[in-house]
C-alpha cells in the first residue's frame, strides 16, 4: 500500500509596509519612518512627527501599496 504524500501550502501576505517621510516643519524636517498594516493603511491620513511632534498631513499613494492589497478601496 502505498502513502499518499499530503503538501501544504501556506499563501505569503503582506501584513505590514513601512513608508518613509520627511516633516514638513521648515525647522525639523526630521525623516519619520511610518508602519501601517492594511487598515491602518486605508485609514492614514497623516502622522505625527517623531522629532517635533507636530501633525502633517498625509496620503499614501496606489503605488506604495502592495498589489493585493489593491483588492480593497484604498483611496
Amino acid at each position: 500500500m502505498t502513502k499518499q504524500k499530503t503538501e501544504f501550502h501556506f499563501p505569503r501576505d503582506v501584513l505590514v509596509i513601512e513608508i518613509d517621510r520627511r516633516c514638513a516643519a521648515e525647522d525639523c524636517r526630521a525623516r519619520n519612518q511610518v508602519s501601517l498594516t492594511k487598515l491602518e493603511a486605508i485609514e492614514y491620513r497623516g502622522f505625527a512627527c517623531s522629532e517635533c511632534e507636530i501633525w502633517n498631513d498625509d496620503r499614501l499613494t496606489q503605488s506604495e501599496m502592495p498589489d493585493s492589497w489593491n483588492e480593497g478601496s484604498i483611496h
